[in-house]
């Protein structure tokens, strides 16, 4: 997505960094600095999954327990393995419970034999949150989670999905594609770029809460994504530039996959160099106002294919002479977006940027639309879908107002387009 460039305002970008770093804890009353002083340090970002078919695994476990001291053991083991085992016996899962109980009894009698439940499967510690919480087998649960995908998505379609990883550059609008990936059981391994912060705005796009204010963007949506799954895989950078993009794309896993959500033109374009050199297909979705833009770039199967679909034939050059103010950079992004696809409202909008409007409005109910989306093309492009490189529109204005479709709107629009265009030309 397009908004502001890194490069040029990133002294002045909310979220781009922490606005204030002072401890307001010297302040608190006693009953505040007792909570305050009793509580962790920052915690890790990642999960510690501890298989319990390891034959050092309770030792693990115990160590962990001591070392860590969790607030609380989750344990649904059960609950999840019942579930499964009547997720492949689909005749008894619309069956009234008692029938349920009673077919499945033996079954799970025979699943634990004479072993204790709790050394079944693995426990997963959250330190984030400090759960332990008692999880089937890595097979049985991402069978599990990812059941109700049938035959929507076939098994051995959904373990191509699983190995299929994705690099999502950018975590604001990108942070909602990298949550459909991990719901859609898509990318067990996925890389996480983004050097940002959440700020409260964001609050109206970024599925967290207000406790994430300050929270490095890419932590917070690899901590949900490992919820989802605690045997997945994040690889997180904290943002992209020159010179770690090929360790990026090339390090940790193979990426089959490319998402790109970040605003900076000059790495939005090194991206897709780097890309369409190792035939890595591009996708980006931008949301403008009530409509998503889909750009997809298939390197794998166009490796000679320029840019942006040719919108800005000179476009590599900016890798070596980038946009050196905001005017410069909001040609470029302008003419990549096109402001024939853009609302009338979205349009009015760019012209009020740094005076009554503090950047691009952002509707959070379009990036989770932007999220399917991605998922959709991330699946297809996955499993050899017919996905041709191009620019999809999806508007739901256009799609379900009736006033949209008359004389005297289309007018409008190419009026404020006609607008936008020459405002953008005499910058």
């Amino acid at each position: 997505m397009l908004i502001y460039s890194e490069r040029i305002n990133e002294r002045y970008r909310m979220g781009h960094k922490r606005l204030v770093e002072a401890d307001q804890s010297a302040s608190y009353p006693s009953f505040l600095k007792k909570i305050h002083n009793s509580s962790k340090s920052q915690p890790a970002p990642d999960p510690v999954v501890i298989k319990m078919d390891k034959p050092d695994a309770q030792k693990q476990l115990q160590t962990l327990i001591k070392n860590s001291e969790p607030q609380a053991i989750v344990d649904n083991y059960a609950e999840q393995y019942a579930e499964l085992l009547l997720s492949k016996n689909a005749h008894l899962y619309r069956a009234n419970h008692e029938v349920q109980v009673d077919s499945i009894k033996n079954l799970l009698d025979e699943h634990y034999g004479k072993a204790d439940p709790w050394t079944l499967g693995a426990w997963s510690y959250f330190p984030w949150s400090g759960q332990l919480i008692h999880v089937l087998n890595q097979e049985d649960f991402e069978d599990l989670r990812t059941i109700r995908n049938r035959e929507l998505i076939t098994k051995s379609e959904q373990a191509t999905l699983l190995d299929f990883s994705a690099a999502c550059f950018g975590m604001s609008v990108g942070s909602a594609g990298a949550l459909a990936l991990a719901i859609s059981g898509i990318s067990r391994k996925i890389k996480l770029i983004d050097g940002a912060v959440i700020s409260g705005s964001n609050l109206n796009r970024i599925l967290t809460g207000v406790e994430s204010v300050g929270t490095s963007k890419a932590e917070v949506i690899g901590r949900k994504i490992y919820e989802m799954n605690p045997y997945a895989q994040i690889y997180r950078t904290d943002k992209v530039t020159a010179e770690n993009i090929e360790t990026i794309l090339d390090g940790n896993c193979s990426t089959n996959l490319v998402i790109d959500e970040i605003d900076d033109i000059e790495m939005k374009v090194r991206l897709r160099i780097e890309a369409r050199k190792r035939k890595i297909p591009v996708i980006m979705a931008s949301e403008l106002g009530d409509t998503v833009i889909l750009d997809v770039e298939r390197y794998d199967l166009e490796p000679n294919r320029p840019l942006f679909h040719n919108a800005i034939p000179d476009i590599e050059e900016v890798a070596k002479n980038p946009p050196e103010n905001h005017r410069e950079w909001m040609k470029y992004a302008v003419k990549i977006l096109d402001p024939k696809n853009m609302p009338i409202k979205l349009q009015k909008s760019l012209l009020k940027i740094g005076s009554t409007v503090v950047t691009h409005p952002q509707l959070g109910a379009t990036v989770m639309m932007t999220g399917g989306i991605l998922a959709f093309a991330a699946k297809n492009i996955a499993l050899g879908g017919a996905l041709e490189s191009g620019r999809y529109t999806i508007s739901l204005e256009n799609m379900l107002l009736a006033d949209h479709g008359t004389r005297k709107h289309k007018r409008a629009h190419k009026k404020h387009t006609k607008v936008i265009s020459s405002a953008m030309q005499s910058m």
